[in-house]
């Protein structure tokens, strides 16, 4: 549970610095855009069961989960969770006190 955790946690990361990178002008300035404009979750089957990963606009990957899931369903969730996070959740710099 803690490894899925930290998984989200990261997975939440990488989409939110993508999504706030896309951002050239202000949200009051732009126009609402369509979904495969801004880009697509995808649930699909893998190896080892059900992943999820975010494509941009151009069709090309910025984000993968890093845990297989058994159930469709399970997947289904965790793409919910993702969007409450992006919705409320805040970016925090992470910064490695190791040198």
């Amino acid at each position: 549970m803690r490894i899925a955790l930290r998984s989200f946690a990261l997975f939440a990361a990488i989409a939110a610095l993508v999504a706030v990178g896309g951002m050239s002008t202000a949200p009051a300035f732009q126009k609402e855009k369509k979904a495969e404009e801004v880009g697509t979750v995808e649930v699909y089957k893998g190896k080892d069961g059900w992943r999820i990963r975010v494509k941009n606009a151009e069709g090309k990957s910025v984000a993968v989960g890093t845990v297989g899931h058994e159930k469709k369903d399970e997947a289904l969730k965790e793409v919910e969770l993702l969007k409450a996070t992006f919705a409320k959740g805040k970016v925090v710099e992470i910064k490695d006190d190791k040198k």
